[in-house]
């Protein structure tokens, strides 16, 4: 049997194909890619994430589709912009913060070739919440790779700015 390769997908393809799909498809290098189903407890904390980055001076957005290439266009769960809105209908500069927040069914792979993806685009802060276990990374250019967050994360591009983990789990217990 001969071994036949798929072929990547353009955006406009993927546009015309996925659109109007649901649940819905990011376009992760040419391979379109369902979205994982968000429990209860992850769509609280996607709004609780973006309360406090307006609260730090972004402007928030939740299931963002970013045009970073021709066959890339992710759907991040939470980003953070800074600067003039610009009017576009699809975000296709890097905004300040990205931020992903699993859920039971994402791969490992796919959430690490996102995050290098975001960081070769230029992203200052991308960070990645886990609702179920109350923990958190960052990536990290010196280390190649996403690294634990203890306590407080400072932001690149918002010197000064920080985000309290502590706070973000206990809204999102409820406290």
């Amino acid at each position: 049997m001969p071994n036949v390769l798929a072929e990547k997908l353009t955006r406009e393809c993927f546009r015309e194909r996925y659109a109007d799909r649901k649940p819905a498809f990011e376009l992760i290098d040419g391979v379109p890619e369902q979205k994982a189903l968000g429990s209860k407890r992850h769509a609280r904390l996607q709004g609780i994430l973006c309360r406090i980055l307006e609260e730090l001076g972004f402007r928030s957005y939740t299931e963002l589709t970013l045009e970073i290439g021709e066959t890339w266009e992710p759907v991040p769960d939470v980003a953070g912009t800074l600067g003039p809105e610009i009017e576009e209908i699809y975000q296709s500069q890097p905004p300040a913060v990205v931020i992903e927040i699993l859920s039971p069914s994402d791969r490992f792979t796919l959430l690490d070739q996102k995050c290098r993806r975001y960081a070769e685009w230029g992203v200052a802060d991308i960070l990645v919440f886990d609702p179920a276990g109350c923990r958190a990374w960052h990536w990290n250019p010196a280390e190649d790779g996403l690294v634990p967050l203890h306590h407080v994360y400072r932001f690149s591009s918002q010197p000064g700015k920080e985000l309290s983990l502590p706070e973000v789990f206990q809204r999102l217990e409820g406290i």
